[in-house]
């Protein structure tokens, strides 16, 4: 995803209409293919269920079970200074002891008000998990290349 420094650069160098074209084709580019995601998600389902952190390995890109969080008006989604958006989502998975939630990137804001619509929703989130000390504690971030609704 270009960050906040390119689209400035590029704003400058060719103006805002072309800069925002060009971070909507990065982001569309980042994303995985439809036809891969089913393939992804046929194989998560399989290989999830023995285990107890609800993530998978798939490759080099991490598959986790999360859900949407049951107070949706409390997570709304918010636009990053890096153009990307963020949501929160909750993951089973976490060790955290602020509580089960994990930051979830996404290139589009239709996707991330999607991910906290529905409370309760289960959703794969295929890419990369990263974990971090934060005040002596674990939190986690998410950078989503696909997202997969479970039905």
């Amino acid at each position: 995803m270009a960050n906040a420094i390119s689209v400035e650069v590029l704003k400058k160098l060719f103006g805002d209409e072309f800069a925002e074209r060009y971070a909507k084709a990065l982001a569309e580019a980042q994303k995985i293919p439809r036809e891969r995601l089913e393939e992804i998600k046929r194989f998560a389902l399989e290989a999830m269920k023995g285990r107890d952190d609800f993530r998978v390995q798939y490759g080099k890109m991490d598959v986790i079970l999360v859900q949407s969080p049951f107070s949706p008006e409390r997570f709304r989604p918010v636009k990053t200074s890096a153009g990307n958006w963020k949501a929160t989502v909750v993951w089973a998975g976490s060790r955290s002891m602020r509580g089960p939630f994990v930051s979830v990137f996404v290139s589009d804001k239709e996707t991330a008000e999607e991910l906290v619509r529905s409370p309760g929703r289960p959703w794969l989130l295929v890419g990369k998990l990263q974990e971090r000390l934060f005040e002596g504690d674990v939190t986690y971030s998410f950078r989503a290349l696909g997202v997969v609704p479970l039905e």
